[in-house]
């Protein structure tokens, strides 16, 4: 992504400072000369202006306000004259530093490119625009987070008189989880999600700090965590500000109206840890009291080493609020650019404007990465995208092995495994962006996957009656076959791609077309089984030997029951004593069994393998 740094400059103090008319800044955009604005209003125009955005007023007058606070930006920003802004790669990251207190309080999301249009929500050529501070930032992440755990604390004491979405937002956050939440069982009882996402109610600063604390001290620390509340004034004018309302104590529903910095004091366990904070709050970042050296809510996180900061420099509106969590969340635990992710949210709410108002431009976004982070970022979405498609592999073995006969519940994980599927094959579709070394356990990982989504197709078919199941099934294998072959021709050593490939292979067509690669991938397997730890090539070669009549090399089944018995031995004689390997190789060879037969229509007319694998999961059975 490119990045355009725009930074405004004044003399003085930067932590205080009231807009006056006719002050003048010096603007520095990227490499341009340095070039002098006049502030084109003063304090209390800017207050009247304001006013129709804090929703008070009919819909006429807030279009009215939002143009003529757009020109104003625009203006100060000189979007409509920066050919940054228009020609080159996109999208491109409007990287704004506004120190100056007075600065900090203009909308500058409300800016219009030269089309007169706002900037930061246009589809072509999009533009995300994100604030930081120039300060002694603590910036102590040390690593993008891969997978997620979420706190979600809401709060809404009896005081507030309204209530808040939480409901909502919880059902939002889990569907962007989905990929890593656990489905119910058989008997249908609520999946313990805990692992990816704890739900704090009535949250005051005490429940939020050991909830932080706790996490920390479990080597569990939570990678976002999402606020939701109500916005409330703290301190007594001219010094007040906005701070969040929440409960006084555990489980009690008087108000307690805390501010920026007991906030921030109760996350600070966190820092170092969590990537993403989201405040769901109204004027969780107004910073439109100038006149005192204190900050909004997101402003003070952002300073105390959180990455990334979002809250709302208005109020913000209930759909609003959920339209967010959905497009923001949903786009960014998918493995997408937090910038990107931001992009979408404001573009959500722009496009919902019916009932989200001007929430798109109330969206802040203060965004500091670590050093790397786009360098980094396709092996984190690639490590997003492998944890919860590995997942969901795993949640198929489950309900394959369970008894449940509702065409629904394997809908839903062919649904999620098709989307996992997509998503990884977007990597292998660009190698030059894969961390090296890993394209052939992708390659693997795509044809497992496959392999899974043909299974759902078999078992729901063979369970509910659906008709259609067959054809789905063959497509599925045959893209597995393909995938392994890709894997095992780029690297024939890796014999685990090999064995699979020829395995389908046969199942689908009752022999090899190229019996040259049996040897290849035997030969591969005997060498890694030779290491005195190898304990995989051990099952590789037993299937292998199963498979070798279909290369014409007659019933080697012996040898394959002499395979298995090393692997136990070795297994066994090891010191983790670690069983997963068998359990893999048995649920493989029960395929030829009940899934790979002739009377399901593999082996093109030929005997299938099923009375052979039978006999090698007695030997893996035994004692």
């Amino acid at each position: 992504m490119r990045s355009l740094l725009i930074e405004f400059h004044r003399f003085g103090k930067l932590n205080t400072g009231l807009l006056r008319q006719d002050d003048r800044y010096l603007v520095a955009a990227a490499s341009h000369p340095i070039c002098e604005v006049t502030m084109p209003l003063g304090y209390e125009e800017f207050l009247d202006l304001t006013m129709p955005l804090r929703y008070k007023e009919p819909a006429p007058a807030r279009a009215a306000a939002l143009q003529q606070v757009g020109d104003i930006v625009t203006t100060l920003l000189r979007s409509k004259d920066l050919d940054d802004l228009e020609t080159g790669e996109f999208p491109l990251q409007l990287d704004l530093v506004v120190n100056a207190a007075e600065l900090a309080a203009l909308p500058f999301e409300a800016a219009l490119g030269r089309d007169g249009e706002p900037l930061v929500v246009r589809c072509k050529d999009p533009v995300i625009l994100t604030r930081r501070v120039r300060n002694d930032f603590v910036e102590t992440l040390e690593c993008w987070p891969a997978k997620a755990r979420i706190l979600f604390a809401w709060a809404c004491p009896e005081a507030v008189g309204f209530p808040v979405p939480y409901q909502e937002h919880e059902t939002a956050l889990r569907q962007a989880l989905s990929p890593w939440i656990p489905l119910d069982g058989p008997s249908g009882p609520s999946p313990d999600v805990s692992s990816v996402l704890q739900v704090l109610a009535k949250a005051s600063l005490d429940s939020i700090r050991e909830a932080c604390q706790e996490a920390v001290e479990q080597k569990k620390p939570f990678t976002h965590v999402h606020l939701l509340g109500h916005g409330y004034p703290v301190g007594e004018s001219p010094k007040q500000m906005f701070g969040l309302a929440l409960h006084a104590a555990r489980g009690s529903d008087d108000l307690y109206a805390a501010t920026p910095e007991e906030i921030a004091k109760a996350l600070a366990p966190l820092q170092g840890q969590t990537g993403v904070l989201t405040l769901a709050a109204c004027d969780s970042a107004n910073a439109t009291n100038m006149v005192i050296p204190r900050r909004s809510i997101a402003h003070e996180l952002h300073v105390c080493g959180f990455p990334v900061v979002i809250g709302s420099q208005f109020p913000l509106t209930v759909p609003g609020s959920t339209i967010l969590v959905e497009c923001f969340y949903g786009e960014l635990l998918a493995g997408k650019d937090v910038r990107d992710a931001l992009h979408e949210a404001r573009r959500a709410l722009f496009e919902h404007s019916d009932v989200a108002g001007h929430d798109w431009a109330s969206l802040i976004g203060y965004v500091r990465l670590p050093e790397g982070y786009t360098d980094h970022l396709p092996a984190v979405r690639l490590e997003a995208v492998l944890t919860s498609l590995k997942a969901v592999q795993s949640w198929s073995d489950d309900l394959i092995q369970s008894e449940v006969i509702d065409p629904a519940r394997f809908d839903r994980l062919a649904g999620l495994l098709r989307k996992g599927l997509e998503r990884l094959e977007a990597f292998v579709a660009a190698p030059d962006k894969l961390p090296r070394g890993v394209l052939d356990e992708n390659l693997g990982l795509l044809g497992s996957a496959e392999k899974r989504l043909a299974e759902l197709y078999f078992e729901c078919g063979a369970r509910s009656g659906r008709e259609g199941w067959v054809k789905l099934m063959r497509e599925a294998l045959e893209r597995a076959r393909s995938w392994y072959r890709q894997g095992f021709d780029g690297n024939l050593s890796h014999h685990w791609t090999g064995v699979q490939c020829l395995s389908l292979e046969v199942v689908l067509a009752g022999k090899f077309s190229e019996p040259g690669r049996w040897y290849a991938a035997v030969l591969a397997a005997e060498l890694d089984a030779a290491k005195p730890k190898e304990v995989w090539a051990w099952g590789s070669l037993a299937e292998l030997y199963l498979i070798a009549s279909a290369a014409g090399l007659g019933d080697q089944t012996d040898k394959a029951q002499r395979a298995i018995l090393e692997m136990k031995l070795r297994i066994a004689n090891s010191a983790s004593g670690d069983r997963f390997p068998l359990e893999s190789t048995e649920r493989q060879f029960r395929r030829y069994i009940g899934w790979w037969t002739s009377a399901n229509g593999f082996f093109s007319g030929q005997p299938d393998l099923s009375s052979r694998a039978a006999l090698l999961v007695d030997v893996l059975q035994k004692s």
